[in-house]
């Protein structure tokens, strides 16, 4: 398992001697995840009682599951015999975990778990929208059927 050990300092990134020749070794932080050293749990916490750091484990893989979340999600269905019949819908689906890196965050401005709803709220925002695009498609069948025929 990749853990690591996190402390006010930062990140642990391994042990380092203070001079070359000697067996006193001081511990070395860093504030970048990619450079700290990973542990098992039961490592770390020997590592830490070891050298008297106090601090944490914390495991990034070990994320709490979505249970019972779901998102609305525009669904796009179209025949293969005829290519110009596109039909559209509003659907409800499963929420699974996504990787959240700090750059999706900070070039979409949201957590992608802030589209997580429950079930009755997904079914509610569904049926709104769908409802939006049935009034939207009823506008155009009445200009349609209103509009006069092009004079030749």
């Amino acid at each position: 398992m990749k853990n690591y050990i996190c402390t006010g300092k930062g990140f642990v990134k391994g042990l380092e001697r203070i001079v070359p020749d000697s067996y006193e070794t001081e511990v070395v932080y860093t504030d970048k995840v990619r450079e700290a050293q990973a542990f098992n749990t039961k490592a770390a916490n020997k590592f830490m009682e070891n050298h008297g750091i106090e601090g944490f484990v914390w495991k990034p893989y070990n994320e709490e599951a979505i249970h019972n979340m779901y998102e609305v999600k525009k669904i796009r269905m179209a025949w293969k015999e005829e290519k110009d019949v596109v039909i559209e819908e509003w659907q409800i689906q499963k929420a699974f975990m996504a990787s959240e890196s700090d750059i999706n965050f900070l070039n979409s401005k949201k957590l992608n778990s802030d589209d997580m709803m429950t079930f009755d709220e997904a079914k509610a925002k569904a049926l709104e929208l769908n409802m939006a695009m049935m009034d939207e498609l009823k506008e155009k069948i009445v200009e349609i059927t209103n509009a006069k025929e092009p004079v030749k």
